[in-house]
């Protein structure tokens, strides 16, 4: 152990740089590791020490491993990737330093969709299967789940030669929609001083998307049910018929089922538009792809803003993974883009995370009554603050009682501080 100890003393210039420096004995054991090894590794330093590579990172991490080698292990839930960027033998000691490697892989990027789980791999080849066909599709899902991603790459699979044109059904009243979706002829109505195509029509050979059907009027039903069933459509203030040949694409984040039996949703044109179906699950229900997805997220905001690449933190993730994104993946792109442009340094602030799950929490609970999880809340201040007093400050009550709620909670204030520093 004094050895040990000695090696911790002389490295300790090895803190300063940006990636992990493991040093390793001839069998592979870990004797010293950088302080930056547990952002980089999601494993504290206590659990790294003394053991040994291949029990961590699996038996690729060989002796004869080479620099430039990604290595992948799982931490917990988690599949994680480390890029060994060099690695040297000297004397009887190995020297190995280690970056962040992305947690997927190229066959979990599916046409800018990214997906580990069970669940997503489903869709992909379901979205190869239905690009071949010309019936309709329906996506359902709740708003952010990525609807309209699945629309987009099912156009861009199918081979048609037309482009993808979309319709957000909420978005229009009633006599604007009918125009903006058959078109019009001029002198139709006051101001139709020219003939306009609609959008059945502009995307002719092509795709139609009409996100939100689930609010189209249903004095517009029989005519989009004509349109998508025999590609017949009537331009307003004309008396022939155009024919098109218009794939139609709807997403939904309602349940259309329960429409249909309400009769606000015809069933006729229900069963059309749904020949196939495809459900997007929430992110609370794959929780295995949001770090994934986070990566991938982090590397798009690096080419936007051109501010370098920037990492997960362990707290930040275990503050991503204990939130179940109500708003879904347009939330995580929110929030990601936000903690983003507020890091000083290589990794995401992880305080900008705990602020908006406590916001959020908060506003959940006006709305609906329901408390997501007090637990919750006293630790995303904790780790926020590193002070019972601030802390209590934020949650709205005193010192006291903090300190009572914690006692109860098994909140163990001195461990937790001492983790929230790394």
């Amino acid at each position: 152990m004094s050895d040990l100890k000695a090696i911790e003393v002389d490295c300790r210039f090895l803190d300063a740089l940006s990636d992990a420096v493991v040093i390793l004995d001839e069998n592979l054991s870990i004797l010293y590791v950088s302080s930056n090894a547990e952002r980089i590794l999601g494993i504290s330093k206590n659990e790294l020490l003394l053991k040994n590579c291949r029990d961590i990172f699996g038996k690729s991490f060989s002796q004869n491993i080479r620099s430039g080698a990604i290595v992948s292990y799982r931490n917990g839930n988690i599949k994680r990737r480390i890029k060994i960027n060099y690695i040297s033998k000297i004397d009887n000691f190995f020297i190995a330093i280690l970056s962040p490697g992305p947690t997927y892989e190229q066959e979990d990027l599916f046409l800018g969709m990214v997906g580990v789980s069970k669940s997503m791999k489903q869709i992909f080849e379901l979205i190869k299967v239905v690009a071949n066909s010309s019936s309709p599709v329906l996506i359902t899902g709740e708003t952010g789940t990525g609807k309209e991603m699945v629309a987009e790459a099912i156009h861009n699979l199918s081979g048609r030669t037309g482009q993808i044109v979309k319709v957000n059904c909420s978005a229009f009243p009633e006599t604007l929609l009918e125009s903006e979706l058959f078109g019009y002829v001029r002198g139709a109505f006051t101001g139709a001083d020219r003939n306009k195509p609609g959008k059945f029509e502009m995307a002719n050979n092509g795709t139609l998307f009409l996100d939100e059907i689930g609010d189209l009027p249903i004095n517009l039903q029989p005519k989009i049910l004509r349109a998508v069933e025999r590609g017949e459509i009537e331009k307003l203030g004309d008396n022939k018929t155009t024919y098109v040949n218009t794939r139609v694409i709807c997403a939904t984040n309602k349940n259309i089922e329960k429409e249909v039996q309400e009769g606000k949703f015809r069933s006729d044109l229900y069963f059309r538009i749904s020949v196939f179906r495809i459900h997007l699950p929430p992110l609370r229900e794959r929780k295995e792809d949001i770090i994934p997805l986070s990566e991938y997220i982090l590397e798009k905001l690096s080419q936007k803003y051109g501010l370098g690449q920037k990492y997960l933190t362990k707290t930040a993730i275990e503050l991503i993974l204990s939130w179940d994104f109500p708003g879904n993946i347009r939330e995580l792109e929110n929030l990601l883009e936000r903690a983003y442009v507020m890091s000083k340094g290589e990794t995401i602030n992880e305080d900008v995370i705990a602020e908006h799950k406590f916001l959020l929490s908060k506003t959940y609970e006006r709305n609906t009554g329901n408390s997501i999880s007090e637990k919750d809340r006293i630790l995303e201040a904790i780790r926020k603050t590193n002070s019972v007093k601030e802390a209590a400050e934020i949650l709205g009550i005193s010192r006291i009682t903090l300190w009572r709620k914690m006692k109860k909670y098994g909140i163990d204030f001195r461990r937790l501080a001492k983790s929230s520093m790394y």
